[in-house]
């Protein structure tokens, strides 16, 4: 009954606009969290027609799926635990490493391993303030084999435009250039979010990676400045349903759980088997609309568990129904604002046993 699918040529075109925003530098799209939610498997078959030199994820399990259906290498966002290191290919994969164990472990292993230094310039999350990558670097003097090939770190609000991003630039070309007096020449320069994709233009970074927007979604404010350059990228996804049952219901009647929504004149009642087990959230109830016959409908009553209702006019048993479609009004930026959620959060949530095509 429900089905994702997947919509490839918007997936390249996104890639293709993205790297003309700084044609001097890498791309490297990020498929962690299942591809957002989008199926790791697919994108990772999709982005193979592309030129990206690296394909990024953030753990071991992913690691393993790319490589099994892509050629390209690949990096290791997030560490991991030191016995899934015997089980990659050093040939075609970087680690960013953040942790002296982890670098120590790795140096001992005697092997030409590419690293990637994550530094923090102000996220505080996790990864090498400037103290660790002294000391990392004092140690690195001692394994000539450990190439530090990127260095790279994270805005932590990017979103804001009232936030000055500038101080983190700063930091981060600071402790890049500790890096370059130990007589490193990292590769790659990276300090990116999606939302500041499009807002840097400095030349000092030639790489870059993709998060929501290879798959179009933003959290910039329509107000914000780049947000107009957002306008080009393309939705990867739509999502179907199909109308299982129809109910006539009087007026002043409601529907579903706790008749959160009453009609004002009599209405049709259409059944979908698509609840918040599968994804919709039960926040957005009353909140949204689905496109149906190429016309919005509104959604009524509570969503539950595995079923939700919507109000129309017309209806056949069977009909497909889009609870996710190409246009503002019916995506998956209008349910993350119904449902007082993120853009990332909806888009994770997503039932592994939904079919995903590729179209």
């Amino acid at each position: 009954m429900n089905k994702i699918y997947i919509r490839a040529k918007n997936i390249l075109h996104n890639y293709d606009y993205l790297w003309s925003l700084h044609p001097w530098a890498a791309l490297f799209p990020v498929l962690k969290s299942n591809a957002y939610g989008h199926w790791l498997e697919l994108v990772t078959k999709i982005l193979n027609k592309t030129d990206a030199p690296y394909l990024v994820v953030d753990s071991f399990p992913e690691y393993q799926i790319v490589k099994k259906y892509s050629n390209k290498n690949i990096l290791l966002l997030w560490e991991t635990l030191k016995r899934n290191y015997k089980k990659f290919n050093y040939s075609r994969t970087t680690f960013c490493v953040y942790n002296i164990e982890t670098i120590s472990y790795l140096a001992k292993k005697n092997k030409h391993i590419k690293i990637h230094l994550f530094v923090d310039t102000g996220m505080h999350r996790e990864w090498l303030t400037e103290d660790d990558l002294v000391n990392v670097l004092e140690f690195l003097k001692d394994y000539p084999k450990i190439e530090i090939e990127w260095v790279l770190s994270h805005f932590y609000d990017a979103d804001n435009a009232k936030n000055n991003m500038e101080q983190q630039i700063e930091q981060f070309k600071k402790m890049y250039h500790a890096i370059v007096d130990y007589w490193y020449t990292p590769k790659r320069k990276h300090i990116w979010s999606s939302a500041w994709l499009v807002k840097m233009n400095d030349p000092f970074f030639n790489a870059y990676r993709p998060w929501l927007y290879l798959y179009w979604y933003t959290n910039l404010a329509h107000d914000d400045e780049a947000f107009e350059l957002t306008r080009k990228l393309r939705p990867a996804l739509t999502v179907n349903s199909r109308i299982i049952s129809l109910r006539e219901i009087q007026e002043w009647d409601g529907v579903s759980y706790n008749k959160t929504w009453k009609t004002d004149s009599n209405a049709l009642i259409a059944t979908i088997p698509f609840g918040y087990f599968e994804w919709l959230p039960r926040s957005a109830s009353n909140k949204i609309v689905f496109n149906y016959k190429k016309q919005y409908v509104r959604q009524v009553g509570n969503v539950c568990m595995n079923l939700c209702c919507a109000k129309i006019d017309k209806w056949e048993l069977f009909d497909q129904i889009e609870i996710i479609w190409l246009w503002w009004q019916n995506s998956i930026m209008e349910l993350a604002k119904a449902s007082w959620k993120s853009p990332y959060e909806i888009l994770v949530w997503f039932d592994r046993n939904i079919r995903r095509e590729v179209i």
